[in-house]
Order: structure tokens, then C-alpha cells, then sequence
């Protein structure tokens, strides 16, 4: 009986050993498998090589993506500048009573002009039986036509807040 133990022990092994076995094969097939793969991308089988080109590309796009992001970003920057010259963003407003008999300053002139001073006073007339609105073109910060006081006072804010706004900064 000592020898049936001796033999099960000594075929367990050799089953042990022969599945271990099985499974190295089985790994080594798919690192070859892998390493084919990767052989692929060299032109002599020289994989570190591959590897070093293809770090040394990287390394040349890097600098290629990060020269080029700065040219476009000025190129960019130097758009919104532009742009934001023309935009209106200039803005002053007065309220007031267009009549003696109106009261609560329900009237208004806002002027809405760009960097060059240029664009519009809107101007609300309200009264008890009315409401009259008005466009005056601005050029420059002048108008053609003869303007109310309080639209004079809006179109100073509006030219003036440029200023007051670099003074916050």
C-alpha cells in the first residue's frame, strides 16, 4: 500500500507538472503572438529602436503642437482684439422727466457706442398720453442732429466709462 501512495503521489506530480507545463506554453504562444505584433512597427526587428523613433516623433510633434498652439493663439487673441473695437460696449444712461406734469424720470437717453465712440442714443420721451422713441446716430462721439441735455449727459458717460472702467482695473 505504501507503494500505491508512493505511485499516486509520484502521478500527481507528473500531472501537476505537466499542467504547469501546458499553461507556460500557452503563455509563451501569446507573448510571441505580442511580440510579432510589435515587430510589425520595426523595419530590421530592432524593437528598441522602434520604440526610441517612436518616442523621438513624439517628442518632435510636441514641439510642433506647442510652436503652433502659441502662433495660433496670438493669432486668435489678436482676432477678439480687433473685434472687441468694434463691439458696443461703451454704455451710459440717464433717466429724467421729459415733462413738468410727469414725474417718477419714466423718460430715459442711453447711449451704447464701440472703442471709437461711434453708435447710437436711444431716446424715450414718456409723457401721460404718449411715449416717443428716438435714434440718434453718434460718430466719433458727436452727433449731426442738436441733442437734449440729458442725452448730452449720456453720451458724456458713454465716452467716459472707457475711462472709469481702466480706473477699476
Amino acid at each position: 500500500m505504501n507503494m500505491i501512495n508512493d505511485n499516486l503521489i509520484m502521478f500527481v506530480i507528473v500531472g501537476v507538472t505537466f499542467v504547469i507545463a501546458i499553461i507556460c506554453l500557452i503563455l509563451a504562444i501569446i507573448n510571441s503572438s505580442k511580440i510579432s505584433a510589435y515587430m510589425d512597427y520595426t523595419d530590421e526587428g530592432d524593437l528598441m529602436g522602434a520604440i526610441k523613433d517612436y518616442y523621438d516623433r513624439v517628442d518632435e510633434l510636441a514641439g510642433t503642437i506647442n510652436n503652433s498652439s502659441d502662433a495660433i493663439m496670438n493669432e486668435r487673441i489678436s482676432g477678439c482684439e480687433t473685434d472687441i473695437r468694434a463691439s458696443l460696449s461703451k454704455i451710459g444712461l440717464v433717466n429724467f422727466n421729459a415733462f413738468d406734469d410727469v414725474t417718477g424720470q419714466m423718460s430715459f437717453a442711453l447711449t451704447i457706442l464701440d472703442a471709437n465712440n461711434d453708435g447710437v442714443i436711444l431716446t424715450s420721451l414718456y409723457g401721460h398720453n404718449s411715449c416717443n422713441t428716438y435714434v440718434r446716430k453718434i460718430i466719433d462721439g458727436k452727433s449731426d442732429v442738436k441733442l437734449l441735455d440729458e442725452e448730452k449727459q449720456s453720451l458724456d458717460k458713454a465716452v467716459t466709462s472707457e475711462k472709469r472702467a481702466e480706473e477699476d482695473v
